[in-house]
């Protein structure tokens, strides 16, 4: 098995008499000998029983009506046209062998078929066709759906497959993966009547898939080479604080010098795999439903590239305000370390907290975080601490009726003296003096304290 959980192992064929037995047993005892089947098998027929499919179903559900399916196709273009060539190939080769090649979307929905046509007729009694959906919890153990379901290769032989109805096939399949981040994009699938078992269909799938994932590599690349001439041409006609550029799918393609400083002054560290969600309005980032964008970015710095009908990417501009403004933090505790310290007491309100401590919650010196930390916050960490602990011993007094003491040992002070004096210089009042007038409803406690540095 390989460390994705997938098992590109071939069944044994001479063992379907013992795979069926072991069947009926989980139908009708709920039981399951481990050894008598694959694990990959066996983890997906217990997936299928736990989800409710219908061991006796004999083919997959009704496919998409045509427009549904067109839509489909639509949708999916680019990876149907990247796979034109293998299954141009698949039409020939597979002639008369008693296979044919399938590709499907990342659901399981199949998008293309070819190859031998007598199988291609079988195949329709099993709604193994165009836009009928063969993923996992639909249809049973399938190589197609189990693949997508394992993420990686798999093999599926005749009783293997969960439903009855589809015992009678052998199919093998591969995911095909998105070569920059590892997305799964969709699956290609030979499959055919048992009596074409070969255990070398799967490596015939894997390479396939593989041969789809280069060349929709190289279309991306193709398509970035342009982003970055568009990029180019852009930057030496415009004055701005620096521009990033983003692919179709929203991740960092390229980032200059002045938009790298100037997000590294914010706590934000671009890599190469980093990826901005974008909300699905924008036309820059379709598909990204319930997506935000991320707080510092303004929709009107988003512009999408469109060359020839067809979307390169996105240019983010980041306007010139904007690298003089996180200039005049530089040297202040990046905002996500902040976060992070802020976290941290929190988490330990009711304990003793040093300078080093909060020092290493942001991975940063005790001397160097003293500094940056007051220019973030403008107060010291140990006033931000006490702040930290009056805040939560206001809402304490205001929502409970616990003693002073409690209270006191609860929000981290050594004792009710020293807890008495502190919420004394932070509120004005003693903590007796507040509980009373909370009660009365003429404060409350969500008063915003020592929080500056957290603002915008």
């Amino acid at each position: 098995m390989t460390r994705d959980g997938s098992d590109p192992s071939s069944p044994d064929v001479a063992q379907e008499r013992r795979v069926m037995i072991q069947w009926d047993r989980l139908l009708s005892m709920g039981e399951l000998d481990g050894n008598a089947v694959r694990p990959l098998v066996g983890d997906s027929w217990v997936r299928c029983v736990s989800s409710g499919v219908d061991p006796a179903r004999t083919s997959a559900s009704t496919p998409l009506p045509e427009d549904g399916l067109q839509a489909l196709l639509e949708r999916e273009s680019e990876l149907v046209g990247a796979s034109g060539p293998i299954m141009a190939q698949a039409r020939d080769s597979l002639s008369d062998s008693g296979t044919i090649m399938l590709l499907t979307d990342p659901s399981g929905l199949i998008l293309e078929t070819e190859g031998d046509l007598s199988t291609l007729d079988a195949a329709e009694r099993i709604r193994l066709i165009k836009g009928a959906n063969w993923n996992e919890l639909s249809t049973g153990t399938n190589a197609i759906g189990t693949a997508l379901s394992a993420r990686g290769p798999v093999q599926i032989h005749g009783s293997e497959h969960f439903c009855a109805g589809i015992k009678g096939w052998t199919c093998s399949a591969a995911p095909v993966r998105d070569l920059t981040d590892g997305t799964i994009l969709g699956a290609l699938d030979i499959s055919g009547q048992k009596s074409a078992f070969n255990s070398h269909l799967l490596p015939f799938a894997m390479a396939a898939a593989d041969r789809i994932a280069e060349a929709l590599a190289c279309r991306e690349m193709q398509r970035r080479a342009r982003l970055l001439e568009y990029a180019l041409g852009r930057q030496s006609k415009i004055a701005c604080g620096g521009l990033i550029l983003l692919d179709r799918k929203g991740r960092l393609v390229k980032a200059d010098a002045r938009a790298g400083l100037a997000l590294a002054a914010i706590g934000i560290e671009l890599e190469p795999q980093s990826t901005f969600l974008m909300e699905p309005a924008n036309p820059g980032f379709p598909g990204h439903v319930g997506s935000k964008l991320p707080d510092w970015l303004q929709p009107d710095w988003i512009e999408p590239v469109v060359e020839g009908g067809e979307r390169l990417g996105t240019v983010v501009i980041l306007p010139e305000w904007f690298h003089q403004r996180v200039a005049l933090v530089h040297g202040a505790l990046p905002r996500y370390k902040l976060r992070r310290v802020v976290e941290f007491i929190d988490a330990h309100i009711d304990q003793p907290i040093s300078l080093e401590d909060l020092a290493a919650a942001a991975a940063v010196s005790p001397f160097h975080f003293h500094r940056q930390f007051k220019k973030a916050t403008e107060m010291t960490p140990h006033q931000y601490v006490i702040q930290m602990r009056v805040k939560r011993a206001r809402s304490l007094l205001a929502q409970s009726d616990l003693p002073l003491v409690e209270i006191a040992a609860r929000v981290g002070f050594s004792d009710q003296s020293q807890f008495s004096n502190n919420f004394r210089k932070c509120t004005s009042v003693t903590p007796k003096a507040y509980r009373t007038a909370a009660m009365n409803g003429i404060v409350t406690s969500d008063t915003q304290l020592g929080e500056r540095g957290l603002q915008a």
